[in-house]
């Protein structure tokens, strides 16, 4: 594997999880509502979930994970009722100013995070497509392979910790009951939708 093809794969891999999803709302909606901490342990779980699944696409079993696509939908729509579960709690919540949020587990969110990676069918489809194009599969060292899944997981938990900073930072300017009304309804509403768009998609 050379140096090139390492960094446009990378390329690749910033764009698309970069772009506007399932994952990147979940993460900002869980940095509104939770703390930019809650937020970035989502965005760990989404790396850990896809990190699974370019591992499987780089031992060229896509067509495997294909044929117990049950457990994905399974782990897609648990996170989903998750998800709409929070925006419920959040959208009814009193409107009471608090100095520090709640701390939730870490580890439910990192679960929450897996789920909603690897619940996402069009990823591993997208790494098994895209992969052959830039690198030469069949001549990657073991070492190759984790070369390029240490790389997809930093770029995935560095973008999603942007975005979950950037939505815990301007949570904070609601201070007044009137305005923390408000974000418990968007992010309560944005947690249902983007559950709902995780279910559907």
């Amino acid at each position: 594997m050379t140096l090139f093809s390492l960094l446009a794969y990378a390329a690749a891999a910033f764009a698309a999880a970069a772009s506007p999803g399932p994952s990147m709302l979940a993460v900002i909606t869980t940095g509104i509502s939770r703390g930019a901490a809650a937020g970035i342990a989502v965005g760990v779980g989404i790396g850990l979930g896809d990190l699974v699944l370019v591992a499987l696409a780089l031992m060229g079993l896509a067509a495997v994970a294909h044929t117990v696509e049950w457990v994905f939908l399974a782990l897609k729509y648990a996170g989903a009722a998750y998800l709409v579960w929070l925006g419920i709690r959040m959208w009814r919540s009193a409107p009471e100013f608090k100095a520090e949020r709640p701390r939730s587990k870490a580890s439910k969110s990192i679960a929450l995070g897996a789920a909603i990676g690897l619940g996402n069918p069009k990823a591993i489809l997208f790494h098994a497509s895209i992969m052959p194009l830039i690198l030469d599969v069949q001549s990657l060292t073991l070492l190759d392979g984790a070369v390029v899944l240490a790389v997809v997981f930093c770029i995935n938990v560095s973008i999603m910790s942007f975005y979950s900073l950037a939505a815990g930072r301007s949570a904070r300017w609601f201070g007044t009951p009137g305005r923390i009304r408000w974000m418990n309804r968007f992010a309560g509403g944005a947690m249902i939708g983007t559950g709902a768009l995780i279910a559907s998609g």
